[in-house]
C-alpha cells in the first residue's frame, strides 16, 4: 500500500483552490453532459484564469480552443479536472504527470467503492501521481468550489455561486452539487471553499482542514465524513484549528446500517462511535447529528457572532408559544435567562396590568398597547440591554399587516448591540414570512423555521463558542 502524503506536501493545495489555469479532460460540446456543464459553471462564475478543454473531436467548445491532450497545451496547467470514465483515466493522468500538472480532481466513480478491480485502479492512479509529485482529490467526487478564485469544478448546473465565509469539507460530491444548489436557492448565506474528497486516495481531511484553518476567507469549517484515513493526524490538526475557528462535523455511518452504506459509498470503514465521540470533544470539534445542521449552523455563524453564553431571552406572540419556547430551550441544555430587576420594571411599564412579566415575554400583552412594530422593537432592545442575557430569540408573527421592511429594527439593534446575538423564528402568514426572512437575512439576521430549529442550532453554536474558549 502506498503511504499517505506528508505534511510538507500540503502547500500544493493552493493549486486546487487558487489555480491560474484549468484543463477539463473530457470536455463536451453536448448540453447536459458533465463535460459541458462544468464549462458552463466556470463561465458563470467568472474564472479569470486560463481554461483548456480537452477533447480530440472538437476544435472549440463554448468559445474555448480545445486540445487533443494536456501535452498539447503550450502553457502551464495548475489544475486538471477529469470527467472521463474510470477505465479511461490512466493514460491522460500519465500525460498530466509528464506535463507536470501539480493538482488533479477525478470526478468519476467506479473505483474502490465498487469492487477490487476499482481498488487496484486506484492504486495505479496513486502510483502515477506519487511518482510525479502530483496531488489528487477524489476519485468519486464532484471536486471543489473556491469562490475567492471564482471557480467551481462541479458538473452539476449551479450557475453563479454566492461568496461567503463558510467552508465545507465533504466525503461526498453531494455538497458541491445538490446541497450547494439548495444553499443557493433556499438560503441566503455564501461559501468560501467547498472540497468534495470522495474516496480520498491522496488528499484527505487533515490536509484540507489545515489549509482552511489558515485561510483568511474561511470563518468556520463544516465537515461531512464517513471515515478517517489518518485519524491521529486529523485530530492533531483539529486541536490547533479549533482554537481559532469553529470546526463542525457530521459523521456518517453512526449506525450499523449507515456504516454498511458508507462502505459502499466511499469504501469507508466506520470507527468505534464512543471512541470517536470522545476524540471529537478532546479536539474541540463540535459534532452534529442531522444533515441539515450543516446548513443551519453555517447560517448562524455566517450572519451573527457566536453567542457569548447559553442564557437565552425570548419573546413570543402568545403565552402558549412561550411555553413551547421554554421547553425547546431547556431540552437543548440552554438556559432561560433570569431578567434583571431593571429589565422586569421596563417590561412591566409597557405591558398590560393583568400579565405576569416573564421569560419568554408574552407579546399579546404589549402589542395592543404600543402597536406591533413599536412593541417588538421596544422589547427586543430591553432584552438586548440586560447583562444577564447572551442571546435574544424573537418569535415573530408574520402578517400582511406587518410588511417586511418593518422588521428593519432587528438588524439595526444587532448593529447597536454587537456583543449580543439575535436568532429569529416566525409563525403566521407564509408569504409574509418569506418576504421578511429575505430582508432579515440580507442584513445578517438568521431566520429558522420550524421554531425548534432555532434552539437546536443555538445549542451547537454555544458549543462552538465553548470550544474556542477551551471549555
Amino acid at each position: 500500500m502506498i503511504k499517505s502524503p506528508t505534511k510538507a506536501m500540503s502547500n500544493t493545495l493552493k493549486y486546487f483552490f487558487e489555480p491560474r489555469s484549468v484543463a477539463i479532460i473530457g470536455a463536451s460540446k453536448t448540453p447536459g453532459k458533465a463535460g459541458n456543464e462544468i464549462l458552463k459553471n466556470i463561465v458563470a462564475n467568472g474564472f479569470a484564469g486560463k481554461v483548456f478543454p480537452i477533447n480530440p473531436s472538437e476544435e472549440d467548445i463554448m468559445g474555448f480552443r480545445t486540445f487533443r491532450s494536456v501535452k498539447d497545451i503550450p502553457e502551464p496547467v495548475d489544475l486538471a479536472v477529469f470527467i472521463v470514465p474510470a477505465e479511461k483515466t490512466l493514460e491522460p493522468l500519465q500525460e498530466c504527470a509528464e506535463k507536470k500538472v501539480p493538482a488533479v480532481v477525478i470526478v468519476s466513480g467506479g473505483y474502490a467503492e465498487v469492487d477490487q478491480q476499482g481498488a487496484r485502479l486506484q492504486e495505479k492512479i496513486l502510483a502515477v501521481a506519487k511518482a510525479a509529485g502530483m496531488r489528487i482529490i477524489g476519485p468519486n467526487t464532484s471536486g471543489l468550489t473556491s469562490t475567492p478564485a471564482s471557480l467551481t469544478t462541479t458538473f452539476f448546473p449551479l450557475g453563479k455561486i454566492r461568496r461567503g465565509p463558510i467552508s465545507y469539507i465533504a466525503q461526498t460530491g453531494n455538497f458541491a452539487t445538490h446541497t450547494m444548489k439548495w444553499i443557493l436557492t433556499g438560503e441566503n448565506f455564501g461559501v468560501a471553499r467547498v472540497a468534495g474528497l470522495g474516496n480520498k486516495i491522496d488528499v484527505e481531511d487533515a490536509e484540507v482542514l489545515e489549509y482552511l484553518g489558515e485561510d483568511p476567507e474561511t470563518k468556520a469549517i463544516l465537515m461531512y465524513i464517513e471515515g478517517l484515513r489518518d485519524a491521529r493526524r486529523f485530530f492533531e490538526v483539529a486541536r490547533k484549528i479549533t482554537k481559532k475557528k469553529p470546526v463542525v462535523v457530521l459523521k456518517g455511518g453512526r449506525t450499523k446500517t449507515g456504516a454498511a452504506r458508507a462502505f459502499t459509498h466511499t469504501a469507508s470503514l466506520a470507527g468505534n462511535e464512543l471512541v470517536l465521540d470522545g476524540a471529537f470533544r478532546q479536539a474541540g470539534i463540535v459534532r452534529v447529528k442531522r444533515y441539515f445542521d450543516l446548513i443551519n449552523v453555517a447560517k448562524g455563524i455566517a450572519f451573527q457572532p457566536l453567542p457569548a453564553g447559553r442564557r437565552v431571552s425570548s419573546l413570543a406572540p402568545s403565552g402558549a408559544l412561550g411555553v413551547v419556547v421554554a421547553d425547546a430551550c431547556e431540552s437543548m441544555s440552554l438556559k432561560m435567562a433570569v431578567h434583571s430587576e431593571r429589565t422586569r420594571k421596563k417590561l412591566m411599564e409597557i405591558s398590560a396590568s393583568w400579565v405576569t412579566v416573564s421569560n419568554p415575554v408574552d407579546m399579546s400583552a404589549i402589542t395592543p398597547i404600543l402597536g406591533p412594530v413599536e412593541a417588538y422593537k421596544a422589547v427586543v432592545e430591553i432584552l438586548m440591554q440586560d447583562e444577564g442575557v447572551d442571546v435574544v430569540v424573537p418569535i415573530l408573527l408574520a402578517s400582511p399587516n406587518f410588511p417586511a421592511e418593518k422588521h428593519s429594527f432587528l438588524p439595526e439593534l444587532s448593529t447597536k448591540y454587537p456583543h449580543k446575538s439575535i436568532y429569529v423564528s416566525f409563525t403566521g402568514d407564509k408569504k409574509s414570512y418569506e418576504q421578511a426572512r429575505a430582508l432579515l437575512e440580507e442584513r445578517s439576521i438568521p431566520v429558522f423555521v420550524p421554531l425548534e430549529d432555532v434552539f437546536e442550532t443555538l445549542e451547537v453554536l454555544c458549543r462552538c463558542r465553548e470550544a474556542l474558549n477551551g471549555e
